[in-house]
């Protein structure tokens, strides 16, 4: 089980934030063994108004990088899920990117969705 921390500033508690991640971080994340910690942060940027207002922030620290992703959202589970599913995708890319920089050290520079100089992918 991944160690997750949660901070809800919402109407949302802690326990429903938890099982929801935890379940979309089953699926997403499991071919990424090595996850010594998630930190999972929620609020309601408007507050009652309504609107795209649920920001999700997710740090995640893994063996190889530490990723922070955020995403804004109407509902809070859709924000959550979207955050893990870039995650999933960023921290793929990251692995891949490492393998591949050790595999040809010396060789040639990397392709270009590759990125050498350590920024996150897939991010707008």
């Amino acid at each position: 089980m991944i160690p997750i921390k949660i901070r809800s500033k919402t109407d949302v508690t802690e326990r429903d934030i938890r099982q929801f991640a935890e379940r979309r971080m089953s699926f997403a994340l499991d071919h990424l063994r090595d996850i010594p910690r998630i930190d999972i942060s929620i609020k309601d940027v408007n507050g009652p108004k309504g609107g795209s207002d649920k920001h999700c922030r997710i740090r995640a620290v893994f063996s190889f990088a530490s990723i922070v992703l955020e995403e804004t959202q109407p509902d809070w589970q859709v924000a959550v899920a979207r955050a893990i599913h870039r995650l999933d995708r960023t921290a793929t890319k990251e692995l891949q990117r490492i393998k591949w920089t050790a595999s040809h050290k010396g060789d040639r520079e990397p392709p270009e969705n590759l990125l050498a100089d350590g920024r996150c992918f897939g991010e707008t």
